[in-house]
């Protein structure tokens, strides 16, 4: 063995120790420095605070009020703001970019220039700082990156969709100014921010586009007033049509219920015209029975006499049939020559006596026969069916 040979071990121990030591006196010494750097910031209700460590890469996120300590060279805060904030695009802001102020000036769809002043009100989400941070930068860098352009940019198209006469109709704007903040917040809301709401405070055109529109507004005015009109004249014709009609309605009702009463009245009266009729037919019908049954009686007491006297009268025919008819007839003879005046009136022709002569009836016996059931009346002319016999003068 090599007496002059030496082990490394030892002097691999010193070096640790040295080491180990160097680095407590580091950490004694940086301990006692940060110590007097150690810095802190004040966090309000209305900011967010992202801190990032230079050393580790780590990034933490503070989301609430009160104080943050934090060392300055090994970390970085940033203080972003998240209460509601308004980007001006108006004539009033003039700066040394925009000495005329920084107004929107788009082109109507039917070809005009019109000037708008717009206030854009905004405000970033909390929880998404970091990637803002992170994608965009600190402080209002996003602004100027996002924000600005793309509202710029969509407000002219949206509102550029209009013509000179729709600007000062409000409820088309009010339209317009809704899908712009649709249309913005669609694209930014990746980006950690929306816009709340746009308002249009102003809008403008050049002298001659301002004429024309009043003078157009005026016959718009015109025309809505004219339109107020009729639509009053219309009401009001509407409400005496209604006040007619319910009068109409009235008087209908009124007659049908007259010609209801007239009707029941009429039932009524026919009703009691038929029973009047039906109690007259009823009396007429019996007693037209009973002026049958006295007629029927009456007719058979008269067909029994006219049968009686028909019979007494047959027999007195047949009675005065033959001899006795003759007996009868001389006897009735007699009778009228009982009362005939018989006068003669002498005939002288030259003082000459004609004598007379005078004839006897002679009884012929083949006389026409006499019907005696059709005897001639008492005045009836006499024509005696008997001839004058022979003349027996000598």
């Amino acid at each position: 063995m090599d007496r002059h040979f030496k082990s490394k071990v030892k002097f691999h121990h010193i070096y640790r120790n040295v080491i180990v030591a160097v680095l407590s006196i580091v950490l004694i010494v940086g301990g006692i420095y940060g110590g007097r750097e150690l810095s802190w910031k004040e966090i309000a209700a209305d900011e967010v605070a992202v801190i990032v460590n230079n050393l580790t890469g780590g990034i933490k996120l503070i989301n609430r009020a009160g104080a943050v300590l934090y060392y300055p060279f090994v970390q970085d805060i940033y203080i972003l703001d998240k209460r509601e904030q308004v980007l001006k695009m108006t004539s009033a802001e003039i700066d040394d970019k925009h000495p005329q102020g920084n107004p929107l000036v788009v082109k109507s769809i039917d070809g005009g220039d019109v000037v708008l002043d717009l206030q854009l009100q905004y405000m970033l989400r909390p929880d998404v700082a970091i990637h803002i941070v992170q994608s965009t930068g600190v402080g209002d860098v996003f602004k100027k990156k996002w924000l600005y352009d793309y509202a710029r940019t969509i407000c002219y198209y949206c509102y550029g969709e209009l013509t000179l006469g729709e600007f000062p109709v409000a409820s088309l704007r009010d339209i317009k100014a809704q899908r712009a903040k649709e249309e913005i917040n669609k694209m930014l809301e990746i980006h950690g921010f929306s816009v709340t709401s746009i308002n249009l405070t102003d809008y403008r055109y050049y002298r001659e586009y301002a004429e024309k529109i009043q003078e157009r507004r005026l016959a718009d005015k015109e025309v809505e007033e004219q339109k107020t009109r009729g639509s009053a004249a219309k009401e009001n014709q509407r409400k005496v049509i209604v006040e007619e009609t319910k009068k109409l309605e009235v008087e209908v009702a009124r007659f049908r219920g007259e010609c209801d009463k007239r009707i029941m009245d009429a039932r009524g009266s026919a009703e009691a015209k038929k029973q009047d009729a039906n109690a007259y037919l009823i009396q007429k019908k019996y007693q037209a029975d009973a002026d049958f049954e006295k007629l029927s009686k009456e007719s058979e007491a008269v067909l029994a006499t006219v049968k009686t006297d028909a019979e007494g009268i047959r027999l007195l025919r047949n009675a005065l049939d033959g001899e006795g008819g003759r007996n009868m007839v001389r006897l009735e003879y007699a009778k009228r020559l009982k009362q005939a005046i018989v006068r003669s009136t002498p005939i002288i022709r030259q003082g000459i006596e004609t004598p007379q002569s005078i004839q006897r009836f002679k009884y012929i016996e083949d006389a026409p026969k006499i019907d005696y059931m059709f005897p001639e009346p008492p005045d009836a002319a006499l024509v005696s069916p008997l001839k004058p016999g022979p003349d027996k003068s000598p």
